[in-house]
């Protein structure tokens, strides 16, 4: 019976999110937007705008008590479908889209905040690399240093 519950939850969440898909559909076609007509830079903005709000809600710690809270509270059916949407990369970045997209043609202001995000985004990611490459160079010099040191001496004290 729980997983009938549980998987009811699941879809209605995935029709409230083909639901949600289609509104803002309709709301493009009548006010003549066309989303394939996307430039190539606006698409990036996007891209990167979802990629850093994804990487917010899943993993950083400023969502860490929302999260905590819905995991905490995961016996009510809702928000155990929550908890996987917001727990999972993938999940989230899917609705995380349809957030951004809308946030990006229809919300006053909203072209701000994606871009916000997006440049965020890209230092997010110079981070991540530079942390990487800075561990690879730290490393490095850790073994270098390794073999560059005098062999310890046993010497007895008397």
């Amino acid at each position: 019976m729980n997983n009938t519950k549980e998987n009811a939850w699941n879809f209605a969440s995935l029709f409230l999110f083909f639901a949600l898909a289609a509104v803002t559909g309709y709301f493009m076609k009548a006010g003549n937007i066309d989303i394939r007509e996307i430039s190539t830079t606006d698409l990036i903005i996007l891209a990167l705008a979802i990629y850093r709000v994804t990487r917010v809600v899943v993993f950083e710690k400023i969502f860490k008590y929302f999260r905590d809270f819905v995991k905490a509270n995961n016996r009510v059916y809702f928000m155990r479908t929550l908890s996987f949407i917001i727990t999972c990369p993938w999940c989230a970045g899917v609705w995380i889209a349809l957030v951004m997209v809308i946030f990006f043609y229809f919300i006053p202001f909203g072209v701000l905040l994606v871009y916000i995000m997006a440049l965020s985004g890209v230092a997010s990611f110079l981070v991540m690399v530079s942390n990487y490459l800075g561990l690879g160079v730290y490393e490095k010099e850790k073994n270098r240093d390794k073999k560059t040191e005098p062999p310890a001496q046993n010497k007895k004290e008397i």
